[in-house]
């Protein structure tokens, strides 16, 4: 006869199993400040937990999820306007000026801001301009007093 161990993560165990009144599970205590073995006091209608009570405390609270369990990383958001240069842009890229000509498409190089595209002309000698963390509005084509 051949004897079969299978090694399962205690997580996993706490995931599948019944959620009832009287069953351990481990959560946050509000009193103890740390995770901590509860016993399940009340469930909701829906069957999910509501209320616990502390192995350590004996402090009964509303369930809360361990600390140490794992949070969903947001997700990354592309800002709006964001522009990445590929290094051949980058290569014919203008540098920055007030007083410089530019037309929509252009690659530029900003001294603070990095490389970024004309993404639009706009009226009165203004430009939108796509950088790797947004959009700004900059000023082209102004005669400067030196």
């Amino acid at each position: 006869m051949t004897l079969w161990l299978f090694f399962i993560n205690r997580k996993d165990v706490v995931a599948t199993k019944k959620r009832e009144v009287g069953t351990e599970v481990e959560a946050y205590c509000t009193k103890c400040k740390m995770d901590r073995e509860h016993v399940i006091s009340t469930l909701k209608s829906d069957g999910n937990i509501n209320k616990v009570m502390c192995h350590t405390c004996e402090g009964l609270h509303l369930y809360r999820l361990p600390k140490s369990a794992k949070k969903k990383a947001p997700a990354k958001r592309r800002v709006k306007g964001a522009v990445i240069v590929s290094e051949a842009d980058l290569k014919k890229a203008k540098p920055y000026s007030m007083e410089a000509t530019f037309k929509a498409g252009d690659i530029i190089q900003h001294a603070t801001f990095g490389p970024g595209s004309i993404i639009e002309i706009r009226p009165a000698g203004k430009m939108e301009v796509g950088f790797e963390f947004g959009c700004k509005t900059l000023v082209f084509g102004r005669k400067v007093a030196k």
